[in-house]
């Protein structure tokens, strides 16, 4: 056989194969993944040029941003949200699948001894929706792994501190006060 013949057969079976993915992808769906990635991003992904030399160039945090910019993380919330009845542990699988795809690690997570992705602090994803919607902080931000807050008076601190003063149990208290509070006239606060 002659290396015109072979090539020829090679790229009438890369061709057939091709064909094949892209049936199999319309016939399935939004069901079809790999790796737990659904095809539509996948072949969203493979389209965009600077995710791909993230990609392959081995830039994790250049992917991660780029994939952000895509909405890609999104869509696959989105697409495994029927799964999940809470969001941190959708957060969590969505993270694991991006770890096992190309080995980035969020920055709330650690990889354990068998590879899973664990959540730095559980305890801060349940305490700091309540005290942002006490009005305890403000804002908050990641750094040197330790979760900081931000008060209504600027002040920073480590969360673990302002978590010891105002625990979830006083937090859910000031929360149900603050309708109370809202309507009583001005300078008759509570």
């Amino acid at each position: 056989m002659s290396r015109k013949s072979i090539r020829a057969t090679l790229l009438k079976l890369g061709a057939g194969l091709t064909v094949i993915t892209v049936l199999t992808a319309i016939v399935l769906g939004p069901s079809l993944t790999v790796q737990g990635v659904p095809v539509s991003i996948i072949l969203k992904f493979l389209q965009d040029e600077p995710a791909r030399d993230a990609y392959f160039s081995e830039n994790k945090q250049g992917l991660h941003n780029r994939l952000q910019e895509l909405g890609v993380e999104e869509e696959i919330k989105a697409f495994y949200r029927p799964q999940f009845s809470d969001e941190t542990e959708l957060d969590q699988h969505i993270h694991q699948i991006f770890y096992d795809a190309t080995g980035y690690v969020g920055k709330a997570y650690r990889v354990n001894a068998a590879g899973t992705l664990v959540l730095i602090d559980r305890h801060y994803e349940k305490w700091y929706p309540l005290a942002y919607q006490a009005g305890v902080v403000v804002d908050s931000f990641y750094e040197n792994d330790t979760h900081y807050v931000v008060g209504p008076d600027g002040i920073t601190a480590p969360y673990r501190q302002v978590a010891k003063v105002f625990p979830i149990r006083t937090l859910k208290q000031l929360i149900e006060l603050k309708p109370v509070e809202d309507s009583l006239p001005e300078g008759n606060q509570l």
